[in-house]
């Protein structure tokens, strides 16, 4: 078996090592307003004012980033061992000269991803690695995607039956190379938001914990503990692994044990107080979908096969964790 590859929109992509994204922090409270209730007189704005403003640009940028990495994961995903094999085939075409066999997948780096990647550098918060790694995937897309789109046109109007294929051959080497530097600098950007979402992930637990947030709380660390049974594992062999199944095996106590005080939290809040909690209100399905996580790992641990599903699941969760936040 290859490499398990694991699929996600906002939490795995094991074959990059992506980073999940953590849940939103919590709004800070405005220090303005606080000053304005304590009679702090008015004017300049307050050095509390000017951190919580930075704090939340922070914040809005590192979600922007994370949102657009999330997008890519399924760049270079594959839904079976089937598929990824499929993608290897084209792969071997292409490097032999087969201008058909191209990728035909550049709405990845359509005009919203340069609108969402401009806008997330246009933002003053700093994030120096990664801004740096943003920049050169914009600058690398910029310059190998129109010649891709080019391509890939010219193959679906069939062109190459005009020309005898002059066009596409003349075309080739250029997408070969631009695919091979767009890879490059995707897996550098989603290294950089990997530390992102970490810091992100860590600011958010202190401000649930800070504010008494439990039932947030509670669900941030069922998934970052599910997250850490997925790390666990790059490969079918690592099943084989005593010591790796026994640190996933812990893994998984906990996040089942906080899956029970989530639900414990959630009944209650909704009990007490219903209109804390969000408007699209997904809590059952992270439960659910942590759960079927936990149901398909124990199975991956007799059929490592299995652990694709498991991902599959992981990665619902996290989706059904990111529509609250919205």
């Amino acid at each position: 078996m290859a490499s398990l590859v694991l699929l996600g929109l906002a939490a795995c992509g094991k074959t990059d090592d992506k980073a999940a994204a953590p849940p939103a922090a919590p709004p800070a409270a405005s220090a303005a307003a606080a000053a304005g209730a304590a009679g702090q007189p008015g004017g300049a704005p307050s050095a509390a004012a000017n951190a919580d403003s930075a704090s939340q640009q922070w914040d809005k940028k590192a979600q922007a980033y994370i949102q657009i990495n999330n997008r890519l994961l399924k760049f270079n995903g594959s839904v079976n061992e089937t598929f990824a094999q499929w993608a290897a085939q084209a792969r071997a075409k292409v490097a032999k000269g087969d201008f058909k066999a191209i990728r035909t997948d550049t709405h990845y780096f359509d005009d919203s991803f340069v609108k969402n990647m401009k806008s997330a550098l246009d933002n003053p918060a700093s994030m120096p690695a990664a801004d740096a790694a943003a920049r050169n995937l914009l600058d690398t897309t910029q310059k190998y995607v129109p010649n891709w789109k080019s391509l890939e046109e010219y193959n679906k109007a069939k062109k190459y039956e005009d020309d005898n294929g002059a066009e596409g051959k003349r075309m080739l080497p250029m997408y070969i190379e631009g695919v091979e530097r767009i890879n490059d600098a995707l897996k550098q950007f989603s290294a950089a938001v990997d530390d992102v979402a970490r810091e992100s992930n860590a600011k958010a637990l202190a401000a649930y914990k800070a504010s008494g947030k439990l039932l947030e709380l509670y669900k941030a660390e069922a998934l970052n503990a599910a997250r850490a049974v997925a790390d666990t594992f790059s490969s079918a062999r690592d099943f084989k692994d005593a010591a790796k199944i026994e640190k996933a095996n812990a893994q998984l106590a906990v996040m089942e044990a906080k899956l029970v005080d989530m639900r414990a939290e959630h009944e209650k809040r909704k009990a007490e107080s219903p209109k804390s909690l969000p408007m699209i209100d997904r809590y059952d399905s992270v439960y659910s979908s942590l759960t079927a996580f936990a149901g398909s790992y124990r199975e991956a641990r007799k059929n490592p096969q299995k652990f694709n599903d498991a991902i599959g699941r992981f990665n619902d969760a996290i989706d059904a964790s990111n529509m609250m936040s919205r």
